[in-house]
């Protein structure tokens, strides 16, 4: 298929979302079609703001993160479709280590002495199959490592249309992971540990119109095993020990999605999403996308978010008294909510694409549902940038 005569992005956008809820990659059966479909490589910067105030210890840098990513798209036969994303990140920075009441009770951040720098490899392939009429099963498998960290995970998926209008999503994934902490017996770390995640949901996709499709879907998971972090601590009364937390972790998250052909050339994309977890935890997050097609194949797709959740039970700054058996002062689990802006530019050279984009994400404690007693210093603001470039076989 030329370039020229691709369908418009805001119609193959709303094909698409017609699919299951959880991203479907649908393969066209096709025996005249190469059999290498698209290759592309993405670049990320990943920049946190700096601790506007000198922490008690370690240096005020928090993490930059350096991505590369490679996709591949080919067909495994007449109507099996390939894909492959391997990744490959170089972290550095300190990390949030604890906290200690200041001056008024207000929190004082303590990061890791030394600066952390690590690689991150990692590479998830799955194959789909194409019944036809938006039929489709798809299995994934994917692997992750770190220094200290190795995840495996295994997932499946299927697209039932019911009739002409409404499309049945499911399936279900199953991770593992094993960590063995660095400099563990000099800190008194855990030496190694194991969790595992189970993962299901289902959805349901209507066509409202030629212009319109909505999805709604639930998902349930289920952790176990080893889920505190072992590089954390956190003030009791007058000591620092372990980041202690449950070895149990349920969650339900319930998921809208809104697709408009606004115009021949526009689509507007509506997201919602709520979630509630076995350790108190409550969450919500809006998201709008604007799909713009512009003359001389350019698209331009701007983008905002908005998310908030509460605290854990077990979370706190610092604590004044041993009273419980779990404690956590990472900030991840405590109030706080998140404002944030893109922008993606793509450009389309006959089989070639280039893209270019960015991101601001802006989170504070007063952004939070219900608000915060007392703000965490260590809430993470940062900085996003992205380019790549595509070739597609079509």
């Amino acid at each position: 298929m030329s370039a020229s005569k691709r369908p418009s992005p805001s119609l193959s956008l709303l094909l698409a979302a017609s699919a299951a809820l959880v991203g479907n990659r649908s393969a066209r059966a096709d025996e005249a079609a190469p059999p290498l479909q698209s290759v592309g490589y993405r670049f990320h910067v990943y920049d946190e703001d700096a601790f506007p105030d000198r922490p008690v210890i370690g240096s005020p840098q928090r993490y930059h993160v350096d991505s590369q990513q490679l996709a591949l798209s080919a067909r495994a036969g007449e109507r099996e479709t390939l894909t492959l994303n391997a990744v490959h990140e170089v972290m550095s920075g300190s990390s949030p280590w604890y906290l200690v009441p200041g001056p008024d009770r207000r929190p004082i951040q303590v990061l890791s002495g030394a600066t952390i720098r690590d690689h991150r490899n990692a590479i998830d392939v799955a194959l789909t199959h194409d019944a036809g009429g938006n039929d489709t099963t798809t299995l994934d498998v994917s692997y992750s490592q770190e220094r200290d960290y190795h995840a495996a995970a295994i997932g499946a998926q299927r697209s039932v249309p019911l009739s002409s209008a409404l499309t049945l999503g499911f399936g279900g994934s199953l991770s593992h992971d094993r960590l063995r902490p660095t400099d563990a017996i000099l800190y008194g770390r855990i030496e190694r540990a194991e969790k595992n995640t189970w993962s299901t949901f289902g959805s349901l996709s209507l066509v409202l119109s030629k212009y319109a499709v909505v999805e709604s879907g639930l998902q349930l998971t289920l952790q176990s095993g080893y889920l505190s972090d072992p590089y954390k601590l956190v003030t009791v009364a007058d000591q620092q020990i372990a980041d202690t937390r449950p070895d149990r972790r349920g969650e339900a998250a319930w998921l809208v999605r809104y697709r408009l052909a606004a115009t021949a050339r526009a689509s507007l994309h509506a997201d919602a999403r709520l979630a509630a977890n076995s350790w108190g935890q409550h969450s919500v997050t809006l998201e709008l996308g604007w799909y713009q097609e512009l003359a001389d194949g350019w698209r331009l797709i701007p983008g905002v978010r908005y998310y908030a959740q509460d605290r854990a039970r077990f979370y706190a700054p610092f604590f004044d008294h041993a009273d419980g058996r779990y404690f956590s002062s990472d900030y991840r689990l405590g109030a706080f909510g998140a404002l944030s802006a893109s922008l993606d530019l793509r450009k389309r050279f006959g089989h070639w694409e280039l893209s270019a984009g960015a991101e601001r994400y802006h989170a504070a404690t007063r952004y939070a549902l219900g608000g915060a007693d007392l703000a965490d210093p260590a809430t993470v603001s940062y900085s996003r940038l992205f380019a790549g470039l595509d070739y597609h076989f079509d």
